[in-house]
C-alpha cells in the first residue's frame, strides 16, 4: 500500500463523508478541558501501541510542524475529518472518522475505538486485527490521479464564493458538455467517459460535505 500523506487529507477512497450538517460537538476532554489535536494523537499513538499496530499515518487538514505535532498557529481546518493508516500483522487498516465538527475530536474517536477493540481482545474470542478486519486493506486515494477540478476542467479555487446550488449547475454543464466529447462515436473512450462520472460524484460529494 502505497504511504498516504499526512496533509492534507486522504481520506478512503470507499469511505463515505458525512455530511456537515450532520456533524456534531464531541465530548472527549483532557482532565475536564477541550482535547487539543496534539493530546488526541498522543492517546491514538498509546492506543494502537497496544493493540500492536505499526507504521502509523494519521491523515488530516491539520497543518503540522516538523516534528509531526499539529501547528498552534493555524486555524482549524474546515474539513475535521482524520484517517489512521496502519500496519497490523502485516495487514493494512483504515479508520477513518469525521463524525464530529473537530479533528481533535475525530482523532479521539479513532483512539476510544482502538481501546475498545482492544476490551473485547481480553475475552480471548476475536484478536485485535480480526475485530478490526472491516477497515482492512482500505488504501488512500491515489495521489496521482487527477481531481475532479482538472477532469472537468475548472480552476484549483473554484467554487470559491459560489453556493452550493450555482457549482452543482456549473458542474452539471461542465460533466454534460465534456461527457459528449468522450462519446465513443465521437473519438472518445469508455475510460474517458468512467473519468468524467467519478469526477462529477466527487465534485458533489465534496460539497455535500461542506
Amino acid at each position: 500500500m502505497k504511504t498516504p500523506d499526512r496533509f492534507p487529507l486522504a481520506w478512503p477512497a470507499h469511505r463515505p463523508r458525512t455530511p456537515s450538517s450532520q456533524r456534531r460537538r464531541g465530548q472527549f476532554k483532557s482532565e475536564g478541558k477541550p482535547l487539543s489535536p496534539a493530546e488526541a494523537m498522543v492517546r491514538v499513538e498509546d492506543e494502537l501501541e497496544r493493540v500492536g499496530g505499526r507504521h502509523p499515518v494519521l491523515s488530516s487538514n491539520l497543518e503540522l510542524r516538523l516534528d509531526g505535532r499539529p501547528r498552534g498557529d493555524r486555524a482549524a481546518p474546515a474539513d475535521p475529518g482524520v484517517c489512521l493508516y496502519f500496519a497490523l500483522k502485516n495487514e493494512p487498516f483504515a479508520l477513518a472518522c469525521d463524525t464530529y465538527t473537530e479533528a481533535a475530536q475525530n482523532i479521539a474517536a479513532l483512539a476510544a475505538h482502538l481501546q475498545a477493540t482492544r476490551a473485547i481482545t481480553r475475552y480471548g474470542v476475536a484478536s485485535a486485527a480480526e475485530q478490526l478486519q472491516a477497515f482492512s486493506a482500505l488504501p488512500p486515494p491515489d495521489s496521482a490521479a487527477r481531481s475532479w477540478r482538472d477532469v472537468l476542467g475548472f480552476e484549483p479555487n473554484f467554487p470559491g464564493e459560489l453556493s452550493v446550488i450555482e457549482a452543482k449547475a456549473l458542474i452539471d454543464i461542465r460533466h454534460k458538455t465534456h461527457l459528449k466529447a468522450a462519446h465513443p462515436d465521437k473519438g472518445g473512450t469508455t475510460e474517458a467517459a468512467a473519468e468524467l462520472n467519478a469526477a462529477k460524484d466527487a465534485a458533489f460529494a465534496e460539497l455535500e460535505a461542506q
